[in-house]
């Protein structure tokens, strides 16, 4: 790619940026076998800058397009107040094609930063007027005078900042994007202390977008920072193989709502504009995540480990105030559609949006709505809308049908929300349109395994139908059926005189009831509704064992009671919708008083979703009042799983949903029960992703917990911290984390060695002596410290010595019994290297004499000093 020099004006500040020539603006090919680097190269005769202050801003160009530009100028305000080296972005720096007038508008407030060659971009959807073609980008590249992919460093050596044009440039399966390679060796030959990669799209997301697994291509060993933005809000993950992503797509065109919680997500917020901020060291990291004025409301560090590897050594404590509930699986309609032809909608609609435009018309006599040009670039797009309160949340397995007619050949799918990728316009499989089928009205189906229902997509919709190429689709109708899911048990139930089995009774006021024991055995006593003639026992079906439905279900129970009468069971029934569907009425005649009997009831339909009174999902209603009495009753469904699948299922369900050691175990011990087959290596992929999530958790955990006790040593927290790397597998991170652990180890030998010292009764020679012997350890241990681990060692130890030598002068000063003891020579170097610490050289032998007169001469003193001296 053919680059240019600057104009004057930026030249001293950053001599090699480069303005790019007009063929730059396609998307990055694989030339050469680097990104192309538009900064001057390392000086290697001078060291990298100490500390650099950088900014980091993404989804703030809205000026672009005539809306209000206060939050843009906000942020920016708030990040020239940082006084910043260099600004980066993570894409959508104009809204909404990216043309020149957008660009020029949307950079205003940064026109300084950028003229002075202090602005690094990266391009988003929007840059690229939602495509990829080199028209549409050029605007940005013009005005912005770098390529679309690039490296630049910063500091001489300190830092690599890779773009490698992430918006173009998707993988799928194993099929890597044309730009990969260039971009690995990029990151392999990097010298610099920190490499930090910036993507539009996020792979991870816990905000409206969502996930998008075809950049994980960016995740390769050496990034140490991966920046992103499109979701317009602020997050910080770390991934299950410990990269730490950081999203930063508030800085002024809206802000958009977090939805369901990618794992690794440590911190999310989505109500206020802001920026990041990194102060970076050649040992550390610092990522600010700052809000408008300038609150920082989250922050973490990184460090590197033995191996170069980039870790979480301290971050904010932060709580979620707003914890993702999850959404219950169980919709209150099983299909919902909309059909033109019969004028007919169903819980499903559509609308017009600006990059899904559609015409009502007839089509061969048919109404139908056609697909006009999306003049946003890409595909031709219908958005459609569930109705919440049909089917809301997720996950489901689902079947669309379309039906459609095109005049050219073609394709179409479905863009929809994915639990299993986390994407909010994952694509299905697609229809294929031949020319054998043009000008014809078809009929397609598409099975979705994994969609949910949470108003994701443009304009809130939950999906759109998606045609490439602007094919000018007519679709007059569209339908949506929820396969019932299959409950994870068949049979639930309960009896008094034991434990009840997902089957229990639900005291409530107008179902009262208690205990008694009849013939010997426990039983329930039904007793009187005071609100009306029909007693009721209320029952409830733990949603962990059966919910939702429909289901063909069976209740069967055993019973009795002191006088004639009847009773129905009610359930909730899918096919009437009534919440209270009665089953057949059991009659109880004279001859059947006072003996236990046993009824199975049919409930077709029946549906587990606590719609009754007290959230219960039945009741038996007896007749003027009946004193029923129950002794036990049982529910069985048709449709369950086989057993040891079940379990299987169950198990690897749990472990998803708490992922630790335990779950882990108990789900590999339910997949080794199973054939092998589809099901089993299903499941085995499913708890490889949970083991890896463990795996990071345990590793982070165990980084924590060192750096815990490298910041505060003490027995309590190395036992931690041996517990946590005692969890790791053997390798490199266990080793490595085991000799940090044990420079905790000395030091706190050390200390304990001094503290004995200073708390120790020195009035005898024997504590003296042991003291001297506790000293000499303490800096033999001191001394192979590293000298940034020291502390406050060498000043104790400097306290514990003068300590020592003050009882020595003691104890010599005591009046002798009989002829003065000669001063053993432990003692006598220590008065020695005390008074050289204290005084100097400067008349050491009287200084030293004064302490030891009597009990050395002057000669053997003299000796001794000049032994010291010729030590030091």
């Amino acid at each position: 790619m053919t680059l240019v020099g600057v104009a004057a004006a930026i030249t001293p500040v950053i001599p090699q940026v480069a303005q790019a020539a007009p063929q730059a603006a396609q998307v990055a090919q694989a030339t050469g076998s680097e990104l192309q680097r538009i900064t001057p190269a390392v000086d290697p005769g001078k060291p990298p800058q100490d500390q650099m202050v950088l900014a980091v801003i993404g989804d703030y160009g809205g000026c672009g397009v005539d809306r209000a530009c206060a939050s843009e100028n906000q942020v920016a305000d708030m990040v020239h107040s940082w006084n910043p080296a260099y600004i980066l972005t993570v894409g959508d720096n104009s809204y909404q094609q990216g043309r020149p007038e957008e660009v020029v508008k949307a950079q205003a407030p940064y026109k300084a930063d950028i003229d002075a060659g202090k602005f690094f971009p990266i391009m988003g959807n929007h840059d690229y007027g939602n495509g990829c073609t080199p028209e549409s980008v050029q605007p940005s590249v013009d005005f912005f005078k770098v390529p679309v992919a690039y490296v630049a460093g910063f500091g001489n050596g300190l830092v690599d900042f890779l773009n490698p044009d992430v918006n173009c440039q998707t993988s799928s399966g194993t099929t890597m994007p044309p730009i990969y390679n260039q971009y690995k060796n990029t990151v392999d030959k990097s010298t610099a202390a920190w490499v930090l990669s910036g993507g539009h799209q996020p792979i991870y997301s816990s905000g409206k977008a969502g996930n998008n697994p075809d950049r994980a291509w960016m995740m390769t060993p050496g990034v140490d920072l991966i920046l992103a933005g499109h979701d317009h809000h602020a997050e910080h993950i770390v991934t299950s193989d410990g990269y730490n992503i950081a999203i930063t797509g508030n800085g002024g065109e809206g802000i958009t709502p977090l939805f369901s919680t990618t794992p690794g997500s440590l911190y999310r917020e989505a109500t206020d504009f802001g920026a990041m901020r990194l102060t970076i060291t050649k040992d550390s990291l610092k990522a600010e995540f700052v809000t408008l004025p300038g609150k920082v409301d989250y922050y973490f560090i990184l460090k590197k480990d033995a191996q170069g590897k980039a870790y979480v050594a301290e971050r904010s404590d932060w709580v979620d105030p707003n914890p993702d509930p999850g959404q219950n699986p169980t919709p209150n309609k099983y299909s919902v559609s909309f059909d033109l032809a019969a004028d007919k909608t169903d819980g499903l609609t559509y609308k017009n949006y600006e990059d899904g435009p559609f015409q009502e018309t007839t089509v061969d006599g048919r109404k139908a709505l056609v697909l006009q040009k999306n003049s946003f670039g890409g595909a031709n797009q219908l958005y459609m809308f569930v109705d919440d309160t049909a089917i809301s949340g997720g996950p489901y397995a689902v079947t669309a049908t379309f039906a459609y007619r095109s005049p050219v050949p073609g394709t179409f799918a479905l863009q929809y929300d994915s639990a299993t990728s986390g994407s909010a316009y994952q694509k299905s499989a697609s229809v294929t349109i031949g020319a054998d089928q043009v000008n014809q009205w078809q009929t397609a189906s598409i099975d979705i395994p994994d969609i949910r229902f949470t108003n994701r997509e443009n304009g809130g919709a939950d999906m759109r139908l998606s045609a490439p190429a602007n094919l000018p689709l007519a679709i007059s109708g569209v339908k949506i059926d929820v396969a019932p899911p299959k409950p994870t048990v068949t049979h639930v139930s309960m009896d008094f005189s034991g434990e009840p089995n997902g089957l229990n009774w639900l005291p409530y006021e107008s179902g009262p009831a208690h205990e008694i024991t009849v013939d010997g055995r426990r039983a329930l006593q039904v007793d009187k509704n005071t609100f009306n003639s029909g007693n009721n026992l209320y029952l409830v079906v733990d949603d962990k064992f059966i919910q939702g439905g429909p289901y063909d279900g069976k209740a069967t129970i055993e019973y009795r009671s002191p006088v004639s009468g009847s009773f129905v069971l009610q359930y909730d029934s899918a096919a009437t919708g009534s919440a209270y569907q009665s089953t057949t009425r059991v009659q109880i005649s004279s001859q059947m008083v006072n003996t236990w009997q046993t009824v199975t009831l049919d409930m077709p339909q029946v549906m587990f979703r606590n719609r009754q009174n007290g959230n219960a999902d039945m009741r038996i209603v007896g007749a003027s009042n009946l004193p029923l009495i129950v002794g036990s009753m049982s529910v069985d469904i048709a449709g369950g799983e086989d057993e040891a699948l079940e379990d299987a299922l169950n198990a690897v369900a749990a472990a998803e949903a708490h992922p630790s050691a335990e779950t882990i175990q108990a789900a590999e011990a339910a997949i080794v029960k199973l054939p092998a087959g589809t099901d089993a290596d299903a499941l085995t992929q499913r708890l490889n992703a949970v083991k890896a999530i463990v795996a990071g958790q345990i590793l982070t955990a165990a980084r924590e917990a060192v750096a815990a006790a490298e910041a505060n040593p003490s027995a309590e927290t190395i036992q931690a911290a041996e517990a946590a790397i005692a969890k790791l597998p053997a390798g490199t991170d266990a080793d490595w984390l085991s000799q940090r652990l044990d420079v905790v180890k000395a030091i706190v030998q050390a200390q304990e060695l001094l503290a004995g010292i200073t708390s120790r009764d020195l009035t005898d020679q024997a504590a003296i002596d042991d003291a001297i012997a506790d000293l000499a350890e303490a800096r033999t241990i001191i001394d192979q410290l590293p000298e940034d681990h020291r502390g406050s060692l060498q000043d104790s130890a400097t306290a514990a010595q003068r300590r020592i030598v003050e009882a020595i002068t003691a104890v010599l000063a005591a009046p002798p019994q009989g002829k003065p003891a000669p001063i053993a020579r432990p003692w006598l170097d220590l008065v020695i290297a005390d008074t050289y610490d204290r005084y100097g050289k400067d008349n050491m032998q009287g200084q030293v004499m004064r302490v030891v007169t009597g009990h050395a001469t002057g000669q053997e003193v003299k000796a001794a000093i000049e032994e010291f001296l010729a030590k030091r």
